[in-house]
């Protein structure tokens, strides 16, 4: 077990470094694309802050190996970045689209997303794609079903760190 710190304010305020009481030595965890995430412990140095600065050196060596610069440097300053939770079996054909059909008795496959706020807070996004009546924009189910899918794999790009799902997720570029 460790001492008590001298500089708390460090590990908590640096992503993917950590000192649990618990442990000898702080943890550098960098997340990986199949979501879970790369461990290593660091060896303690003669003081505190240089021990913080090996694990820092590690975690923005590692990081951009892993992520690339851009990704890596992206997922340091935002405080979060959506990640899909990709359920055993997905209401839709895959994770973001499903069909609804509407009390007035018209229906609907709807795209969803999380995006991000500037401050860093999440809001979650939809956009509708109707069929089978004069006023919608598709005639057929699977005409719509096509543009919510291409919809949510735009917009997947665009706001999460990851893409694909299971064994198939790889990171974001």
């Amino acid at each position: 077990m460790r001492d008590k710190l001298q500089l708390p304010q460090l590990w908590e305020n640096t992503k993917y470094v950590s000192w649990p009481h618990s442990h000898d030595n702080p943890v550098v965890r960098i997340p990986r694309p199949s979501g879970q995430p790369e461990s290593r412990s660091i060896a303690r140095q003669p003081s505190e802050y240089d021990t913080f600065l090996c694990c820092l050196e590690y975690r923005d060596q590692r990081g951009p190996e892993i992520w690339g610069e851009q990704r890596w440097a992206d997922l340091v300053h935002l405080t979060k970045r959506s990640v899909a939770k990709h359920r055993t079996t997905p209401a839709g054909p895959i994770t973001g689209v499903f069909h609804y059909e509407r009390p007035n008795g018209t229906t609907v496959w709807i795209a969803t997303w999380y995006e991000r706020r500037p401050d860093g807070r999440s809001h979650k996004r939809s956009q509708h794609f109707t069929y089978g009546t004069s006023k919608s924009r598709f005639v057929t189910s699977e005409q719509a079903e096509a543009a919510a899918i291409e919809k949510r794999q735009q917009q997947e790009a665009r706001w999460y760190s990851t893409l694909g799902v299971g064994e198939t997720r790889v990171a974001n570029r």
